[in-house]
């Protein structure tokens, strides 16, 4: 009797795993394509940091220069960078 109970109970619970099975497919994809994003914003976030950094030796060789204008502007482009850099870097840590 408890193999009759239980065969006729299989099919139904193996059809009730499989309803589950495409929505959780769905979520491991989704949160596959987030943690890309996330990836994707950490990248822009590392090239931010590097024109800043690219910015920072700019203002050194204007400075080296005599070109007061030209260092205050690369050190507000590299001050900027960083700025940027450090938003995307949160944004990618919040996904």
């Amino acid at each position: 009797m408890k193999k009759i109970l239980f065969a006729a109970a299989l099919p139904a619970a193996l059809a009730l795993t499989a309803c589950d099975g495409p929505k959780e497919e769905v979520a491991e994809e989704m949160d596959d394509v987030r943690e890309a994003q996330g990836e994707v914003i950490d990248a822009q976030a590392g090239v931010a940091a590097a024109r800043a950094d690219l910015a920072e030796e700019r203002a050194d060789v204007a400075e080296e220069q005599g070109d007061a204008v030209g260092e205050a502007r690369m050190n507000e482009r590299a001050d900027a960078m960083d700025q940027k850099a450090e938003n995307l870097e949160d944004t990618a840590d919040g996904i």
